[in-house]
């Protein structure tokens, strides 16, 4: 069986304007997707990747000294609040730290809610009351300083009716 030598050029022509149709489509997804900045640290990321040794030497020492507990890991649909209590490691209470909370979802910065706290009693930070709209994933991120340490932490926690 002979195969007329035309189809081979027209094959291979038609495989590479697919190919590069699949290119421009990529770049135009891509393109069309919103970017936001993690902001993990509470910091650029370029500031982040060139600090980031400074970063984690600082938290190992504030790790050593003090422990931190998140009171509330769960949240509903509507009004929440955020509870954080610090001890040192003799489980003495610390009310002096500087506290910052970002309350987040992940891959987006659309929901972002800052929280200072609103009263502190016996290392119990309380924050103002937020609202939650969206059922899913968030992320509760907070960095502590207290004298010249700073920790930063993570949690996920997920939305629920």
């Amino acid at each position: 069986m002979k195969i007329n030598p035309i189809v081979w050029p027209i094959g291979i022509t038609i495989s590479i304007m697919i190919i590069a149709g699949m290119c421009v489509w990529t770049v135009a997804v891509a393109q069309s997707m919103p970017v936001h900045d993690d902001k993990s640290y509470f910091a650029d990321y370029r500031d982040v990747d060139m600090n980031i040794n400074e970063i984690i030497a600082t938290q190992q020492k504030f790790d050593k000294k003090y422990n931190v507990y998140f009171k509330d890991e769960a949240f509903i649909i509507g009004e929440n609040s955020i509870k954080l209590k610090i001890t040192d490691k003799e489980n003495n209470s610390i009310n002096s730290a500087k506290v910052d909370i970002l309350i987040t979802r992940p891959l987006t910065s659309v929901s972002d809610k800052k929280l200072v706290p609103t009263q502190t009693e016996d290392g119990v930070y309380k924050f103002e009351p937020f609202d939650i709209k969206d059922l899913g994933r968030w992320q509760i991120q907070s960095r502590i300083v207290i004298d010249d340490l700073i920790a930063f932490n993570k949690i996920e926690v997920n939305a629920t009716n």
